[in-house]
């Protein structure tokens, strides 16, 4: 009940909260205020670390955004006539470094606004399907693209640590790319949830625990797409196009060149691979039950897929492992119809 009445000597209203000491409604009382505190902290702190955004100025054309890359300050009539003309390299001559701009990306990258910008800002894309990495950047640069909620995502699954590892792999400079919202803050995590110690349900912990397993792994932090562009042209910079036929073979198969074709003593030697059969070794390959890590027994106890395919099924469990010895024993006796 709430009684209204008149004040006689001061104005000020005053609220009093009646609540039992040591009580489980004092309890909830507190924590409503300390939430309420952490709360307007966290949104003090983020005011002070958000990005200042300038205006983006969207009504040029593709081509009007590739000539002012190239020294072209807009353009007028139609892009035949433009507005500005630098000519600090000397008497308007263009420039003999030769700017790099194939990218090879992965076709299930398109879904998101990133190709389209690169697209935009002058870049040459090769849609393919890549099996190690989203995108090629050039012999050396490999990069895995993450959101911020794909990220979270990786780490629960265990995604990331093997695609780290794949790019380690084959690449000399692997980079994971983590690129935020632009409307939201540029942070993992909030600064007060960072603790000193190594903790399962921190991502900085998690980020940590990958960069100490994979020394070579570089961390790229965007803020949104528009600066990712900034970063690919410098990584393209001092290095060679990509090889874009390369990048899609690399991690088909984990390259059988490397795996089926290496020796007793670790290295692949050309006697090697005079004697082995390319079509056969390829076929083995798509058989039912056969990967990379029983291929090479299987090639040693047989000489051709005749000898394999007359196996008993004890033998093919026994080269082949369990159950990929099941599935090429029903393989190999099954018939074409029913």
């Amino acid at each position: 009940r709430v009684t209204l009445g008149k004040p006689k000597d001061d104005n000020r209203l005053r609220v009093f909260f009646l609540l039992y000491e040591a009580s489980a409604e004092e309890t909830n009382f507190l924590k409503s205020l300390e939430r309420e505190q952490n709360a307007f902290e966290r949104l003090i702190d983020h005011k002070k670390r958000m990005p200042h955004f300038l205006p983006s100025f969207n009504n040029f054309s593709t081509q009007e955004m590739q000539h002012a890359n190239g020294g072209v300050g807009g353009s007028y009539a139609g892009g035949t006539l433009p507005l500005s003309m630098d000519t600090r390299t000397g008497r308007g001559k263009q420039s003999s470094v030769k700017e790099r701009r194939d990218i090879a990306v992965d076709v299930r990258e398109f879904r998101s606004a990133l190709p389209s910008i690169l697209h935009q800002g002058g870049m040459r894309l090769a849609p393919v399907t890549l099996v190690v990495g989203d995108f090629v950047l050039s012999n050396v640069h490999c990069v895995e693209r993450k959101s911020i909620s794909d990220l979270f995502g990786s780490f629960a699954s265990g995604r990331l640590y093997t695609q780290a590892e794949a790019m380690s792999k084959y690449y000399k400079v692997p980079c994971l790319l983590i690129e935020f919202d632009p409307e939201k803050t540029f942070a993992l995590q909030n600064a007060s949830d960072i603790g000193n110690e190594i903790r399962n349900d921190s991502v900085c912990s998690k980020m940590t625990l990958l960069v100490m397993h994979f020394p070579k792994l570089r961390i790229l932090w965007s803020r949104s797409p528009h600066e990712t562009l900034k970063i690919f042209k410098k990584l393209k910079r001092n290095h060679e196009e990509v090889d874009v036929d390369k990048a899609v073979e690399i991690g088909t198969n984990d390259t059988l060149d490397e795996l089926l074709l290496v020796g007793t003593d670790g290295y692949v030697d050309d006697e090697d691979i005079s004697d082995v059969n390319d079509a056969a070794k390829r076929m083995l390959m798509r058989l039912p039950g056969i990967n990379v890590h029983n291929a090479r027994k299987v090639m040693t106890e047989c000489e051709s897929i005749q000898q394999l395919s007359e196996l008993t099924r004890d033998e093919l469990k026994r080269i082949a492992g369990p159950v990929a010895g099941q599935k090429l024993f029903t393989f190999f006796r099954q018939p074409f119809t029913a």
